[in-house]
């Protein structure tokens, strides 16, 4: 598979050492060693010529704006990890609209599960969709959280945000794109509520969510560890693109 990975941090590096079977072409701004094999992408049409079979976004909110449009109609599948930019109305339009000569945008689980089951759900029937995201004060370093407080001195949990998931992936794109998700899969963005928090005593990232809706109700937890070199994402990210990649090739597709 010729693989092409959008951005190499802490998610992009987890998916080339997962797949060494991979032929891997990396775009990404931030200098740094590629792995042995890996082909460097300087820009879009470096990227394009290197013929992917899938190409994968992780490089944030801003660069798939600009760059997953483009590859979708240029007709090349992309499983895109910052899912949170579809907030944004007119990027949320651009990359409906996009896609061309059969390819799909393909939004993974990401850190979370059980969104098949909400994706499978009649959108009529759902009555409240909420979520909770509850990470270490370290994992929103950088974040609004941040502003005019001091995170490392909390002593016991503060709620950092409470609305609607569209302003949650907006206003934290790096701490809320699980928020983005389950809204894509559900009731959407404006009718599915968020609620951030930073908890001292977190052992990791929690992310939890809770669906009410005519013939089922569904209750998800999980507290996966953070990366190591970005407190902010959960390592079961990484785990769910390399997941969705394999998915590509194997026999039997879970």
């Amino acid at each position: 598979m010729n693989l092409a990975l959008i951005g190499y941090g802490a998610i992009g590096q987890a998916v080339a050492a997962a797949l060494p079977e991979a032929q891997l072409g990396i775009l990404t701004r931030t200098p740094r060693p590629l792995p042995g094999g890996a082909v460097a992408l300087p820009d879009l049409g470096a990227l394009l010529g290197f013929n992917p079979d899938l190409v994968v976004e992780a490089a944030g909110q801003d660069a798939a704006r600009v760059l997953v449009p483009e590859v979708l109609r240029h007709g090349r599948d992309v499983l895109m990890a910052s899912v949170g930019a579809m907030a944004d109305p007119q990027t949320e339009a651009a990359m409906r609209a996009a896609p061309r000569d059969g390819a799909h945008l393909l939004i993974p689980a990401g850190a979370i599960g059980g969104i098949d089951l909400v994706a499978a759900l009649d959108k009529s029937k759902l009555r409240a969709v909420r979520y909770t995201g509850s990470k270490p004060p370290a994992a929103w370093a950088g974040s609004p959280a941040a502003e005019g407080r001091d995170l490392s001195r909390l002593s016991e949990p503060v709620v950092l945000f409470e609305g609607s998931a569209r302003e949650a992936a907006l206003r934290f794109p790096k701490n809320a794109n699980v928020a983005a998700t389950l809204a894509l899969a559900g009731a959407g963005f404006d009718d599915t509520e968020a609620r951030l928090v930073a908890d001292p005593s977190a052992r990791g990232n929690r992310h939890a969510y809770t669906v009410e809706a005519d013939g089922a109700e569904v209750r998800f937890e999980v507290t996966a560890l953070p990366d190591p070199s970005n407190p902010g994402t959960s390592a079961t990210t990484a785990l769910s693109l390399i997941r969705a990649i394999r998915n590509r090739t194997d026999a039997i597709v879970i």
